[in-house]
This record gives C-alpha cells, sequence and structure tokens, in this order.
C-alpha cells in the first residue's frame, strides 16, 4: 500500500499501470489484489473511464489533439473504445473544435517562422493533428508565405557559381545544370551571366567537358547505333548539339 500510495503521488496512473509497478515491488498477488481493492474502495484509483476523460480534458486544454491522446492512452493499456468514446465525449461537453484550437495555437505561438517549414510540420504534427489539420493552420496564418522549406532555406545560402562548377567538374552540361539547380530552388537569375564569364576565363569548357564524357564511354561513333546511343548519352547529361558535335567530330578526327 504504501507503495503504491507513493506512486499515485508522483503522477495519476491507470489501474494497469499501477499494477505492473506493484508486480516490481512483490510477487505476492495477494497483497497485489488487496492493495488494488483498497485503493478503489478509498477512490484513490480511476477507472479507465474516468482516467481517460480526465486525461482528454487535460490534452485539449494543453492543445493536443486526438492523436496524442489516442497513442498516449493506448500506451497506459487503455482500450480504443474507451479512448474514442473519452474524445468524443469531451469534445462535445467542452465544445472543442480541433481546428480551431491548432489555429490558436499556430497564431498565438508563432508570431514569425524561424523554422523550416518540415520542422514546424513536425512539431505539430507529434502534438496529435493530422497533416490536413496543420497544412489548413499554416495556409491561414498572416506569414504563411514566408515559411520555407528545407530546400528553400538551403538555396538562399548557395554560392551560385560554385554550384555550377560544381556541377561542371562532374561533367554536366548547361542544360542539366539550369534543371538541377530549378529543382534545389536555387535562384538562377545571373546563371547566365556567370557561365559566360567562366567560359571566358576558362574555368568552365563545356566543349572539353563534353568530349572528354564521351571519351570516357568508348562509343563506336562510326556505327550509326553506337552514335546514336553516344548522342542521347551526351544529350541526358545537358550538352548542347553544338557541344556533342563538336566532341563526335574529334573522335572522328582521331580515328
Amino acid at each position: 500500500m504504501n507503495s503504491a500510495m507513493w506512486h499515485l503521488e508522483q503522477r495519476d496512473m491507470t489501474e494497469n499501470e499501477l499494477l505492473a509497478k506493484l508486480r516490481v515491488k512483490t510477487d505476492n498477488q495477494d497483497w497485489i489484489d488487496e492493495t488494488l481493492a483498497s485503493l478503489r474502495s478509498y477512490g484513490y484509483i480511476k477507472s479507465d473511464q474516468d482516467f481517460a476523460l480526465h486525461f482528454t480534458e487535460r490534452a485539449f486544454f494543453g492543445e493536443f489533439g486526438s492523436g496524442y491522446i489516442i497513442e498516449k492512452l493506448k500506451k497506459k493499456g487503455i482500450s480504443e473504445s474507451i479512448i474514442h468514446d473519452a474524445i468524443s465525449q469531451v469534445k462535445q461537453d467542452k465544445q472543442i473544435d480541433e481546428q480551431t484550437l491548432l489555429i490558436d495555437r499556430v497564431n498565438n505561438y508563432y508570431q514569425s517562422f524561424s523554422m523550416s517549414k518540415e520542422k514546424l510540420f513536425a512539431a505539430l504534427q507529434k502534438r496529435g493533428f493530422t497533416y490536413q489539420q496543420v497544412k489548413e493552420a499554416i495556409a491561414q496564418h498572416p506569414k504563411a508565405s514566408e515559411l520555407q522549406s528545407n530546400l528553400e532555406i538551403k538555396a538562399e545560402k548557395a554560392d551560385l557559381e560554385k554550384e555550377v562548377l560544381k556541377y561542371a567538374r562532374k561533367g554536366k552540361g548547361l542544360t542539366v545544370i539550369r534543371q538541377e539547380l530549378r529543382q534545389r530552388k536555387i535562384d538562377i537569375t545571373e546563371l547566365d551571366t556567370i557561365v559566360e564569364r567562366a567560359s571566358r576565363e576558362g574555368t568552365i569548357d563545356f566543349y572539353a567537358s563534353c568530349l572528354e564524357q564521351l571519351q570516357k564511354k568508348g562509343y563506336d561513333i562510326s556505327d550509326y547505333k553506337e552514335r546514336n546511343k553516344a548522342y542521347a548519352m551526351l544529350t541526358r547529361k545537358g550538352f548542347s548539339s553544338e557541344e556533342i558535335k563538336f566532341a563526335m567530330s574529334e573522335i572522328e578526327n582521331e580515328e
């Protein structure tokens, strides 16, 4: 009994949780049964229904959603039917609307967004709200347009010239480089200017790079099918038709 009272003073427990604690303390089932019976008679242990109702009410007022409540109460050994009944009853009795609850939290807690979109979604979903509920709550926020994804945050920090040179060193042509940068949300307004300057300075040479990629593959371009395969491969890598023709003519001259 002393052990049971100590655990109950620490926090509210379901009968299943307390039973697990007492079984660690003793293997005498008679003592355990007697203790639980006494606690029930004194009203120290809540029924699963009462515990679920109390927990659900506190969770909603703490701005948690149904998902959180279901997860936590399941771990406490409470049946799904009791959990769902508790959620329905509290929602009805306290006039809880989860979407409104979440919108209020988003508007009050986040004056602006200093974290990524992914991190914010994860934080709110961890509180038990669905993806759709989170999406709607964020969409109505006055500064929703300022919320950036991880990709967009990284894109803002990216050095366009360094990124272009990195792709070029990997044997990528301008078409693919442009596509890759767009997919990564990097601003490519100055791309053509940077490429033109780098080409003049000799730090980028797509003609030489195209030739190098063709030489690596060892296609027999005197063969019609092999030539088409080579052309398709170089096109996929982003090289222009002029660059590809140059590379093929160089290979032909070597032969």
